[in-house]
């Protein structure tokens, strides 16, 4: 395979321009194109977004019956596609389709004066797609002929760098095979194993990466003999599999959490003492333990160095899918305290909502 990165994730919402000012107006994301029917893009309307290399792709339904609006209905705002940065996407969807991925469209070519962009999907699972694109030039435009460039004059505040990972919820006793389809389909290689127990909930955990880390899925399922938790309730919530969570890498992570704190996103905290046990454990990330604590920051190590990480409240109805910070400093993988910690923490953030996800998925919201 030739995808090493992650060139967009496009996210299918039920009102793209409400999306866009959230994501503008928190997270720091600028608009730099736009499709629509006038653009030859039929029956929905498209903003790709910007902030540092992250793209994010907004798409809503113009008219009910597109591919869009049923995924709202169903699963609310969240995930479609996790699309990857190729060298050789007809190739990549080849390969993916002989090894047992089911194909969505085949190679197609965008060009215009400004440049070429091939694509061509696979399905993942639950309605998750994955789509190999291939630019011949990292300058191109977003689709060349499709997507008409837009600026809206503002200025890239530099907070986010790229896509670090994102977190797949999976159905108890999938995650096995959903390590082996993507690695078969993909060509990630099954780098990590975590099982964690919080209370009377419990989880395991997988890593698959391809081999520059350049991509990096976690994917979780919550263990069947275990008390329901927040595992549970995306799985209702989004009726089934997909991306739970979508993590930012950062170079500067404490600049980053002030700065979208201050714009309206809400950092997720943890109880003081997780704070105090910090020395204990020879954790040392050269921040004062009051400034990660004020901004929610957990810290944690593995073999090769340290990493600090936060997650944010989930801005949906359903409380599926929120967000994640995080700056490496050396750690190639994921340090077992933190997981827990976060896993505390959104726990946390669930007691306090009195309804459940899946309550919210029936009532419409």
């Amino acid at each position: 395979m030739t995808a090493h990165s992650v060139d967009h994730v496009e996210f299918f919402v039920g009102d793209v321009n409400q999306a866009s000012h959230y994501y503008c107006g928190t997270y720091g994301f600028r608009v730099v194109a736009e499709a629509g029917p006038l653009t030859g893009l039929a029956g929905a309307r498209s903003l790709v977004l910007a902030h540092g290399g992250v793209r994010l792709v907004l798409t809503s339904a113009l008219h009910a019956d597109h591919a869009a609006s049923h995924f709202v209905r169903r699963h609310g705002d969240g995930v479609r596609d996790v699309a990857l940065r190729s060298t050789d996407a007809a190739g990549d969807f080849a390969r993916a389709v002989a090894a047992g991925a089911d194909p969505v469209s085949g190679p197609e070519t965008f060009e215009d004066a400004g440049g070429r962009v091939v694509r061509a999907t696979i399905a993942a699972t639950n309605d998750l797609v994955h789509t190999f694109i291939q630019r011949d030039d990292p300058s191109v435009p977003f689709l060349p002929g499709r997507f008409l460039p837009v600026d809206d004059g503002a200025a890239d505040r530099g907070l986010l760098r790229s896509v670090d990972h994102l977190a797949f919820v999976l159905r108890p006793g999938s995650l096995d095979t959903m390590v082996d389809f993507y690695g078969r389909a993909l060509g990630l290689k099954h780098t990590y194993d975590e099982y964690i127990v919080v209370g009377g909930q419990a989880m395991a955990s997988k890593v698959v990466q391809d081999e520059t880390r350049g991509i990096t899925f976690t994917m979780v399922e919550p263990d069947p003999v275990s008390d329901r938790g927040q595992l549970n309730d995306f799985l209702d919530g989004f009726d089934g599999p997909g991306v739970q969570h979508l993590a930012y890498a950062t170079d500067d992570i404490v600049t980053a959490a002030r700065e979208l704190r201050g714009s309206g996103v809400e950092l997720l905290g943890t109880p003081a003492g997780y704070y105090a046990s910090l020395a204990e454990r020879g954790i040392e990330v050269g921040v004062d333990p009051a400034v990660l604590q004020d901004l929610g920051l957990l810290a944690d190590r593995d073999e090769w160095g340290q990493l600090v990480q936060v997650f944010t409240r989930s801005p949906y109805a359903r409380r599926t899918v929120f967000f994640e910070l995080i700056q490496r400093l050396d750690a190639r993988t994921f340090g077992s305290g933190n997981i827990k910690a976060l896993y505390e923490a959104v726990e946390r953030e669930r007691a306090e909502n009195a309804v459940p996800a899946g309550a919210a998925a029936r009532t419409g919201e």
